[in-house]
């Protein structure tokens, strides 16, 4: 298969599939941003804030719906890079005619994820605000979510991308935590692309849905835990904090806050 046609694949895919399950990214969000000393959901917890979002705001509205555009806009360009580049650089990466090593497969996923990463970060930036802003909305301000009370700051898309670059600038407003949006999606994409291939490889299953299946199921889940402390800090650095105190955070809420909104978070990845 040729590099276009990777790329063609792999890009419409993750929009595919990042589209579908958008009420997940938009529960993890809310879970990582939830602040228990003012508690906004009544049950912090996957099922709880889905069930409260559904009530409040319905599920099209609350759920399916924030930040869509820049989601899929975002999974068009990273799904291309991350997925679609990863197994020619791969096998130029491996000596010629010999089988790519875990560590071909490792690297081949780390630089795919950290480009693609790289280049989709306003995007990034952009959906984690909309989800984490969204709400209903009444005379100008947010009556649920984790803003409530608060004016509306994001029409949409573009209007959030001409605000956030007005106020903020590129560097401190559209690339804010640039640095750990790489760092994660480099471990994810390595951690996953090098488990899935490995599995695929050793389970030594007949090809066919079953075996993707599974291991694309695995594979997930084995990236998805292993980037998900990064993936809060993240969440926390886009939505405008500039420095996350790690140590304050562990001191007041424990070492699982980092891995709180894991669940819906596979549900995405798998």
């Amino acid at each position: 298969m040729s590099l276009a046609k990777e790329f063609l694949a792999a890009g419409p895919g993750c929009a595919l599939a990042n589209g579908l399950l958008n009420c997940f990214e938009t529960t993890k969000v809310k879970l990582q941003l939830h602040d228990t000393t003012k508690p906004v959901y009544r049950s912090p917890t996957t099922r709880g804030i889905m069930l409260q979002i559904a009530h409040e705001e319905g599920i099209v509205r609350g759920l399916l719906t924030p930040g869509l555009s820049a989601s899929l806009t975002r999974s068009m360009l990273y799904g291309a890079y991350r997925v679609g580049l990863y197994s020619t650089l791969r096998t130029r990466l491996s000596e010629r005619g010999e089988d790519p090593t875990w560590v071909h497969r490792l690297v081949s996923g780390m630089i795919t994820g950290g480009v693609g990463s790289m280049l989709s970060c306003p995007l990034d930036v952009v959906r984690t605000r909309m989800q984490a802003d969204s709400g209903v909305i009444r005379n100008g301000r947010y009556v649920t979510g984790l803003r409530r009370g608060e004016a509306v700051r994001y029409r949409g898309m573009i209007s959030a991308f001409w605000t956030i670059f007005r106020q903020e600038g590129l560097k401190n407003g559209l690339y804010r935590g640039a640095s750990v949006t790489v760092a994660r999606a480099s471990l994810l994409n390595g951690a996953q692309l090098a488990s899935y291939d490995t599995l695929k490889r050793q389970l030594k299953w007949e090809e066919g849905p079953m075996l993707h299946s599974f291991c694309a199921l695995l594979s997930g889940v084995v990236a998805q835990t292993v980037i998900m402390p990064i993936d809060t800090i993240k969440s926390q650095m886009m939505l405008g904090n500039r420095w996350v105190d790690v140590a304050a955070i562990l001191q007041k809420n424990g070492p699982f806050y980092l891995y709180r909104g894991w669940v819906p978070a596979c549900a995405v990845k798998v």
